[in-house]
């Protein structure tokens, strides 16, 4: 483990490298097959944990998101919100509400995360 501190692309390449996970967890799984399978589930559940921990960390290390990246800085919050069901209200997890967040809104986060990376510039 490393005590370095992890910087804005660095929280980017961690959100893009669990985005990565779950369409590796989930391969062609159907969406009947996803929300049989508790153990695919729990997987997926484990990286929508790191991409709201990392979004939430993203917004504290550079404030100036919210007027420079307004939609992105919203899926961070959006996706912290949901880190904090998934950890802390377990019992209430829907598998699919999990399932419809992964089909409609982590590709956008991840065309996002990747066209922010290829410009981001902290503001220093």
């Amino acid at each position: 483990m490393s005590r370095k501190p992890r910087r804005v692309p660095e929280r980017i390449q961690d959100m893009l490298e669990a985005i990565g996970h779950i369409e590796s967890d989930l391969g062609d799984l159907s969406r009947d097959e996803f929300l049989t399978d508790g153990k695919t589930q729990r997987a997926v559940i484990e990286s929508l944990i790191v991409i709201g921990e990392a979004g939430n960390k993203i917004t504290q290390l550079d404030p100036t998101l919210k007027d420079s990246a307004p939609e992105l800085w919203q899926q961070f919050r959006d996706a912290y919100d949901m880190r904090i069901i998934l950890t802390h209200e377990y019992f209430r997890v829907d598998a699919g509400v999990v399932w419809t967040t992964i089909q409609d809104n982590l590709p956008l986060l991840k065309a996002q995360l990747t066209g922010f990376l290829s410009q981001y510039s902290p503001a220093d």
